[in-house]
């Protein structure tokens, strides 16, 4: 401990100018979930671009390597990799990695058919008589994942696109996904016309955050942590954060040519 606390003591006293050179290369697990992380989009995504950013603060440089989500976990918990990029926060998880500040927040919500004629809801218990779809090896909230597991009324699919097709098709009624995935992949992989057909069930679920998982067992993991979130302390004062959002929002991640009214850098 003493050890890290003089570390970023050493580092808060040296200038964000100076990290010409960077003196601690990570190796960051991560998978294909677009927009947040894909190897095909500009900076390997959204969210992997901000937590690039986020250790460049620190004259950290960082590797990705893309993966499936349960080898990412194992692999990291394995000691091969620093950290996972990314994982929304599940307390069940909290044995084996820190969860670091928020990346960012986003509000899980309900997709259903328009015509389905599920408009609202207050309990999970009021959706019963529905089959919802969740997609594989995702865990959602401790509430959520409590309900797929206890009803026999929900039915795996692979990907997120999987179940807003069975929506689309009547193959299941309601399906929980974070609002800003839910808009990537209708705006990216549907029509006008197939979007018009779905909407949110209100009120949403709840709001979601996201966060690099970092290995509580290696020797090195606390200052990986400190660092990072040094980082994403920094980047949030000097009103970065927002800039990333707006270039997601822009296109900029999915098409990098497209032209965007304000610095990108």
């Amino acid at each position: 401990m003493k050890k890290i606390a003089l570390i970023l003591f050493t580092l808060l006293l040296l200038p964000s100018q100076s990290w010409a050179h960077a003196w601690l290369k990570l190796r960051i697990a991560t998978t294909e979930y677009p927009p947040f992380t894909s190897t095909e989009m500009e900076h390997d995504g959204y969210i992997n671009h901000i937590t690039r950013q986020a250790f460049l603060e620190a004259g950290v440089v960082v590797e990705f390597t893309s993966m499936a989500w349960e080898d990412a976990l194992k692999a990291t918990l394995d000691g091969k990799y620093d950290a996972v990029s990314y994982g929304n926060f599940v307390r069940t998880r909290e044995d084996e990695f820190w969860h670091s500040k928020p990346i960012t927040a986003e509000n899980l919500v309900f997709l259903s058919r328009k015509d389905s004629g599920i408009d609202m809801w207050e309990t999970l218990g009021d959706l019963k008589a529905h089959t919802m779809g969740m997609t594989e090896g995702y865990l959602y909230t401790d509430e959520l994942s409590k309900y797929i597991k206890d009803n026999e009324s929900v039915a795996t699919r692979k990907t997120d696109k999987d179940n807003i097709n069975a929506l689309l098709n009547g193959d299941i009624d309601i399906f929980p996904i974070d609002e800003l995935t839910g808009w990537y992949l209708l705006q990216s992989e549907f029509s006008k016309e197939q979007r018009r057909e779905l909407h949110h069930v209100q009120p949403f679920i709840s709001t979601i955050t996201t966060h690099l998982l970092v290995p509580k067992d290696q020797q090195d993991s606390r200052l990986v942590l400190e660092l990072f979130n040094r980082g994403i302390e920094q980047l949030t004062l000097d009103g970065k954060m927002q800039r990333f959002k707006r270039l997601l929002k822009q296109g900029f991640y999915q098409n990098p040519q497209k032209p965007v009214n304000y610095d990108r850098r």
